[in-house]
């Protein structure tokens, strides 16, 4: 029986003129979208601006988000989102403004990835459209510029390795949980510039939330890009995923919650290791957990319990959308009782170019992908990752709980 050929080969092979492709081979492919967002498209502009580009492929089918600053806290940022605004408008491309969210959530509700087509992001968690077995991949301002003219881009095919999970978790455990286990276990070497398909029970069960999550850290595990199974509440045309021979398995069988500890997303604990410690500040957002499942379990910790005294704590929805659907449902009301800040949508605190900004010292708890230094804007701030869920029972404790303290839903 032949090998399943591997999504990545026959999604590029249909964007390059239908012949079969293998790994390693360099293709060029038509692109379905491209967006950019407010951070680098003052490098775009000047590329425009030095070779002479007036137009692009197609206006419609390239996005401006305006995601990293929403609330700008300096001139320098308004100057340069001011420029970007100007571009964008020239080009005459589509313009999602501030306070719409961040780019790949809003790429997901607007259906730009869809199943079998190729999206191109200047951002490196673009790889979050494989939730829906979209190959979405982040690219560089020159790469992007190229797509945006000409309407394709090349590729090399990469390997793909298949990865079964399998196993009954801990009931406090997330999706971000087995993120961080699996970047704490495997590190980044089995999968870096390959193309990960999931496979597995867990897999299957996700939802689409939790698919997103997943889909998202893909960059962090070093990947080209990802495929997400089909699942609840995703697309019918999602392709089976059928493991070839590279495959690895993963058991997450009885895994409890993990922390990723200052700064490195792979410098990952069990929760009970860190129980006790005391914790300054919580964020939830960011592309990776800012979806509504991410909101509402975050809320139900809430109920009838405040933010503790010494905690400051943000909740930023990833768009429009989470945030209206979270406001209908009672979610904003319960976070807002409880002490909790609800900003507008969009990436909030995750890049630092907006508040809020730890102080020197503060040992942060959040739910982005990354806790390099200096990620929140000072380089002198503890940054540790966790799910929405034990992010939210961090505040309400005001240090690491056990994970026999956890609030459940």
């Amino acid at each position: 029986m032949p090998a399943p050929l591997p999504l990545v080969n026959r999604i590029i092979a249909a964007h390059g003129g239908g012949s079969s492709v293998a790994a390693g081979d360099f293709v060029t492919v038509d692109v379905d979208r491209v967006y950019i967002q407010d951070g680098n498209s003052p490098t775009i502009a000047r590329l425009f601006r030095e070779h002479g580009i007036r137009r692009v492929w197609d206006p419609e089918r390239i996005g401006f988000f305006f995601d990293h600053s929403v609330i700008i806290p300096e001139k320098q940022i308004a100057d340069r989102t001011r420029e970007a605004m100007a571009f964008a408008e020239r080009l005459g491309a589509r313009i999602f403004h501030r306070g719409a969210g961040i780019s790949h959530v809003i790429a997901m509700e607007e259906g730009w990835y869809e199943p079998g087509n190729v999206v191109l992001g200047a951002d490196s968690h673009t790889c979050t459209g494989g939730a829906v077995q979209s190959l979405a991949l982040g690219m560089g301002a020159s790469d992007i510029v190229a797509a945006m003219v000409t309407g394709k881009t090349w590729l090399r095919v990469p390997e793909t390795v298949w990865l079964e999970v399998e196993g009954t978790a801990h009931e406090a455990t997330r999706a971000k949980d087995v993120m961080l286990h699996l970047l704490g276990t495997m590190g980044q070497a089995p999968f870096l510039n390959k193309s990960i398909e999931w496979t597995g029970s867990w897999s299957h069960a996700l939802s689409a939330d939790a698919a997103a999550t997943v889909a998202s850290m893909g960059v962090e595990l070093g990947a080209k890009c990802v495929f997400l199974p089909g699942g609840p509440g995703r697309p019918a045309q999602m392709r089976a995923i059928e493991p070839g021979e590279s495959r690895l398995r993963f058991d997450i069988g009885g895994l409890t919650p993990r922390i990723a500890r200052p700064h490195n997303p792979a410098n990952t604990v069990g929760l009970d290791e860190l129980a006790g410690e005391p914790v300054d500040y919580v964020f939830v957002g960011s592309c990776t957990n800012s979806r509504l499942e991410d909101i509402a379990e975050a809320a139900a910790v809430f109920v009838n319990r405040p933010v503790h005294p010494r905690v400051h704590c943000i909740v930023t929805p990833g768009s429009r959308k989470v945030y209206l659907e979270a406001l209908r449902l009672g979610y904003v009301e319960t976070l807002t009782r409880a002490g909790v800040l609800v900003t507008p949508a969009g990436c909030g605190a995750c890049v630092g170019t907006q508040g809020s900004i730890p102080a020197d010292g503060e040992r942060v708890v959040t739910t982005m992908n990354r806790n390099f230094q200096g990620r929140m804007g000072n380089r002198e701030a503890e940054i540790f990752l966790a799910s929405p869920l034990v992010a939210a029972n961090i505040a309400v404790h005001g240090r690491f709980p056990a994970v026999e303290e956890l609030v459940l839903p």
